[in-house]
């Protein structure tokens, strides 16, 4: 049998995921600055970031 976790368990789970997710639309949204020889990627990470957050909301409902 599995102890249970602790909260702070928990929390430090959920943050590292969120950690990656964020690494992964930072990584994402370089790559895309590059092909397109775009000099700022802070536009796309928003709308990455923005896009995000649709699809998790979506997914919940």
């Amino acid at each position: 049998m599995e102890p249970q976790k602790t909260v702070a368990q928990s929390v430090r789970e959920e943050i590292a995921q969120h950690k990656h997710r964020l690494l992964k639309l930072e990584e994402s949204a370089l790559r895309i600055a590059n092909t397109h020889n775009c000099p700022n990627h802070i536009l796309i990470r928003l709308a990455l970031l923005r896009q995000s957050a649709v699809s998790r909301t979506v997914v919940k409902l």
